[in-house]
């Protein structure tokens, strides 16, 4: 089983746990960015429910057209070749979206159900992303429909690392589960170095060196990515890059059985090696 279905496998048998109600992350008042990579996910579970995501795109400084154009975990581009324009034609205006108004559901080459979008306005924009359990495919639906499981809200991704980030705390203690989710928002490949350490701050294992594709979409299950006969239950992940300025940007789930909460949340960055992504990054 390879990562991305490792990673799909997991979250449907977390949400499966017999949790009634999992905790939701707290909202972040995002990047306000004109350049932004958003998380892209639409698993069928049975039942008419599927895991899926919603995002709300704002005009927070001016009247602005937002190009989105999406890609799945094999950096193929997905939906429509031009992407799909959102238009916000006055500050403060809200546009809800799906993977169905996004375009990408008919197209066979998103089968798994697992990517990113690129997100490139031509003023700053915002972009708030919630994933969730839902019959309701309507935009907004796992927040207005009152039968859906709300998982988490994150935003959009404006900054990548050039050089290091992380994780700042894993564990399996009581059954809890942490994922890695790396995405290479730039049309050139990448070289990321993932490295496992238990709490006292010994390295476990070989890093993992991974080759992030132009577009491409990692998603790695903690610790038992790293092959480890007897892993410890807990600990931390550094993230390096090699080559200069070379970037990505990416988010981490961590669950928790015991209380029903999950943390979604974006990659740690040092502030120190950060970039914005540029027009030239854009699809």
């Amino acid at each position: 089983m390879n990562a991305s279905q490792s990673f799909k496998a997991a979250i449907v048998g977390i949400l499966f746990l017999g949790l009634a109600v999992l905790g939701p992350a707290p909202a972040s008042a995002g990047d306000l960015w004109w350049q932004q990579a958003i998380l892209l996910v639409h698993i069928p579970l049975g039942g008419g429910n599927f895991f899926t995501v919603n995002h709300v795109f704002s005009a927070n400084q001016a009247a602005v057209t937002i190009t989105v154009k999406c890609f799945n975990e094999s950096s193929q581009q997905i939906g429509p070749l031009v992407g799909i324009n959102v238009e916000l034609v006055a500050q403060g205006q809200v546009s809800n979206q799906t993977p169905s108004t996004l375009g990408v559901l008919a197209d066979p080459l998103f089968s798994t159900g697992n990517g990113w979008c690129y997100a490139r306005g031509t003023q700053d924009f915002s972009v708030q992303s919630t994933v969730g359990v839902t019959t309701d495919l309507t935009p907004g639906g796992i927040l207005s429909s009152p039968g859906s499981i709300h998982v988490g809200t994150t935003h959009g991704l404006g900054e990548y690392t050039t050089d290091r980030a992380g994780l700042p705390f894993w564990t399996t203690v009581g059954g809890a589960q942490s994922f890695l989710i790396l995405v290479n928002p730039r049309a050139t490949a990448r070289t990321v170095t993932v490295a496992l350490f238990d709490a006292n701050g010994i390295p476990q294992g070989t890093p993992l060196v991974r080759n992030l594709a132009a577009r491409d979409f990692d998603a790695l299950f903690i610790p038992s990515a790293f092959g480890l006969p007897t892993p410890p239950t807990s600990g931390s992940i550094t993230i390096t890059t090699t080559g200069g300025t070379q970037g990505y940007n990416g988010w981490y789930l961590q669950t928790y059985p015991t209380g029903s909460r999950l943390i979604f949340a974006p990659i740690n960055l040092d502030g120190d090696f950060t970039a914005q992504l540029v027009p030239a990054d854009a699809p």
